[in-house]
């Protein structure tokens, strides 16, 4: 059984379908909502930038590169500490990692 969702999304007012985890159609979502747009028209958006790869890659390198940017600047507004918990809020707070036998581990070892 495969863990992708396909939703469908508009790009530049063509329905076409994408395959993502849950946590990307999340994470997509909380940038729509932020940027006050719509999933379509990130994707859309995406699909006009996107080079020599398919947009469900290009959607994800997207999320990865936007979530990126956003906790860069919001380390250079915290101090050097809140930096090392970064990694551990991740496997505490991401479903992925948060339901795997390992979880203690992770977490208490970060």
């Amino acid at each position: 059984m495969s863990t992708l969702i396909s939703k469908n999304v508009l790009i530049d007012g063509h329905r076409t379908s994408m395959r993502l985890e849950p946590a990307m159609w999340d994470a997509l979502g909380q940038i729509a909502s932020r940027e006050k747009l719509t999933v379509h028209q990130i994707c859309s958006t995406v699909n006009r930038h996107r080079v020599s790869t398919s947009l469900t890659s290009a959607t994800r390198v997207f999320i990865l590169g936007y979530f990126r940017i956003l906790a860069d600047s919001l380390e250079q507004d915290a101090g050097p500490e809140s930096k090392r918990s970064i990694m551990n809020r991740v496997f505490r707070h991401t479903d992925e990692f948060r339901n795997t036998p390992q979880n203690g581990r992770y977490a208490g070892s970060l």
